[in-house]
C-alpha cells in the first residue's frame, strides 16, 4: 500500500468538511476520487498534500507519517499534484514552467548558480533536457516558447501535468484535469493517464467526467457530504444504490 487515509476528518469552523474517511491507494493503480460538487474531494487533496492539517486521523505515505509536513516537504517524498485552477506561471513559457517543477530535485546551491560552475551548467542541462521530454510526453512541445497563459486551455492542462511530473514522483493527485475539455481532448488526457501509470506511478484523479473515471481508473472512492459512502470497481460503483442515490436523488415514495 502506497498512500494510507485512516479515519480522517477535517472541520472548518465547526462546519465538517470531512468526516471519518479511511482507505488505501495501491502502489501503481488509478484511483479515482468521485462525488458531487462540495463533497470534500479537494479538501482531501490539501490534506494529503499538507496545505492543511486534518482535525483527526492519519495519513501515511509508504509508512511515513504525513501530518505536520509543509507541502514542500510532501513534494520531496514523491507525491505531486495539480490544481482544478489552473496555477501556471502565465507569462512563463512552457519549458521554464516545467524547469521549475523540477527545481526541488536540483542539488546546485546559490553559489553555483551565481557563479555558474561546471557541475551547475551540468545540471541545468540535464533538467532543461528532462523537461523537454515531459512536453513531448503531454503534447505541449510544439509551441516551448510561447507565454504558457496563451496555450489553448487543454494544453494549459497538460502543461501542469508535466510541471507535477518534473518532481519525480512515484504518486501524482490530479484534480479535475479534464475540466473544460472537449471529447478529443478527454480522450488524448485518457491516454496521457494510463502513459503515466506504465511509468510506473500511481494516480489519484478527482474527476466529474464519469465517461473518463470509467474508463481510466482501477478503483474508485466516492465521497457524499464529506463522507465516504462506497468503494470498489468502476462496475461495482456504477451498481452502487448509495452511490445512484448520492448523483440522481432519491425517488419519493
Amino acid at each position: 500500500m502506497t498512500l494510507v487515509l485512516n479515519q480522517v476528518s477535517k472541520s472548518f469552523g465547526g462546519l465538517a468538511a470531512l468526516s471519518n474517511v479511511s482507505f488505501t491507494v495501491n502502489e501503481g493503480e488509478i484511483m479515482g476520487i468521485i462525488g458531487p460538487n462540495g463533497a470534500g474531494k479537494t479538501t482531501l487533496f490539501n490534506l494529503i498534500t499538507g496545505i492543511f492539517p486534518p482535525t483527526e486521523g492519519e495519513i501515511t505515505y509508504q509508512g511515513q507519517n504525513l501530518l505536520g509536513l509543509r507541502p514542500y516537504k510532501v513534494t520531496a517524498l514523491g507525491l505531486a499534484r495539480t490544481f482544478q485552477n489552473i496555477r501556471l506561471f502565465g507569462h512563463m513559457n512552457p519549458l521554464d514552467n516545467v524547469m521549475v517543477g523540477a527545481h526541488c530535485r536540483t542539488k546546485a546551491g546559490v553559489w553555483q548558480g551565481l557563479w555558474r560552475t561546471p557541475s551547475q551548467r551540468r545540471e541545468e542541462n540535464k533538467t532543461r533536457e528532462k523537461a523537454l521530454k515531459l512536453l513531448e510526453l503531454v503534447g505541449v512541445e510544439n509551441d516551448p516558447d510561447s507565454p504558457a497563459g496563451s496555450l489553448p486551455y487543454g494544453q494549459q492542462r497538460r502543461l501542469e501535468i508535466a510541471r507535477a511530473l518534473a518532481t519525480e514522483p512515484s504518486l501524482i493527485l490530479l484534480d479535475e484535469p479534464a475540466a473544460g475539455m472537449n471529447e478529443s481532448e478527454t480522450e488524448d488526457l485518457r491516454l496521457l493517464i494510463k502513459k503515466i501509470q506504465t511509468m510506473g506511478k500511481t494516480v489519484i484523479l478527482i474527476e466529474h467526467d464519469m465517461n473518463l473515471v470509467m474508463n481510466v481508473c482501477d478503483r474508485l472512492v466516492v465521497i457524499n457530504f464529506g463522507q465516504k459512502i462506497a468503494e470498489g470497481t468502476p462496475a461495482e460503483i456504477q451498481k452502487n444504490p448509495l452511490v445512484i442515490e448520492a448523483y440522481l436523488g432519491r425517488e419519493e415514495a
